[in-house]
């Protein structure tokens, strides 16, 4: 025996610790940014939680598009024609501001107000608790340190094995050591990928997800008929795959891709 343990029973009780550190990175990364400080956010900052800056803006012109705000101009060129609606978020107002002249897609992403619009935007979804702060996506990381123990441990077993010529339990423990210690490794590095949304905001979009099922582009809904608010609610959970089912000009001009955002085909039944 090394250690003082058997191999058979040294696996079994690494398995445990490896189970006991993993519910406690996922409680952390669960508990997280579990409570929002603020309101729910609007359909233009829904976006943002799901697919941030590029989708916000996405969302933001399509509201003035349907509003009949916005035209296409010349030379892949954006211009607006009227005021944007009343009410409009911020965002919205910001990308209005940035088409008072004719501009591409690529240069209202890359506007001055556009980008204040933007950060306090992300300002208010930090401050109501719907993005994590740099503390709380810290604290997420650090949920992971104990996989990572556990698997110096096992390492060190099968370094020690190595180095004093001792048997650690047979070829099968052995092996199966050596699997579970690059599993873990493996799994404590994936779950220091750290998201930028807090649980809360998480739980927010499975639930818009679920409320908004029938507009699923995979069940390829009838866009034209639904309002704007439907449109934009479509948007904002399922990304911006509805603005190409409803305007696919407009929809390629403000960076839209057809390849990219095609829905799959709906799975054939089996002939009998």
């Amino acid at each position: 025996m090394l250690w003082g343990v058997s191999g058979p029973l040294f696996l079994l009780d690494y398995v445990v610790a490896v189970a006991a550190a993993l519910t406690v990175a996922l409680a952390v990364r669960a508990l997280t940014g579990r409570r929002p400080a603020g309101a729910a956010p609007d359909v233009v900052e829904l976006a943002y939680l799901n697919d941030r800056a590029v989708l916000a803006c996405q969302v933001a012109v399509a509201a003035l598009r349907r509003a009949g705000v916005v035209r296409a101009g010349e030379l892949a060129t954006l211009t607006v024609d009227g005021p944007p609606p009343p009410g409009s978020a911020p965002l919205v107002r910001a990308v209005h501001a940035a088409l008072r002249r004719p501009q591409t897609w690529a240069a209202v992403l890359a506007d001055p107000g556009v980008g204040r619009a933007l950060r306090r935007l992300v300002g208010r979804l930090v401050r109501d608790g719907w993005l994590l702060t740099p503390a709380q996506r810290r604290r997420i990381a650090a949920g992971t340190v104990p996989l990572f123990v556990v698997a110096a441990v096992g390492v060190t077993r099968l370094v020690d094995s190595a180095v004093a010529g001792r048997d650690a339990g047979g070829p099968a423990p052995v092996a199966g050591l050596l699997l579970c210690c690059l599993a873990t490794a493996i799994g404590g590095w994936w779950l220091c990928e750290v998201p930028e949304t807090g649980a809360a905001a998480r739980r927010l979009l499975r639930r818009r997800r679920r409320a908004h099922a029938e507009l699923s582009p995979e069940l390829r809904p009838a866009y034209g008929e639904r309002d704007t608010g439907e449109l934009l609610a479509a948007m904002a959970v399922f990304g911006p795959r509805p603005l190409l089912a409803v305007d696919p000009r407009f929809a390629v001009q403000v960076g839209v891709d057809p390849e990219r955002t095609r829905p799959s085909t709906p799975p054939k039944l089996a002939r009998r």
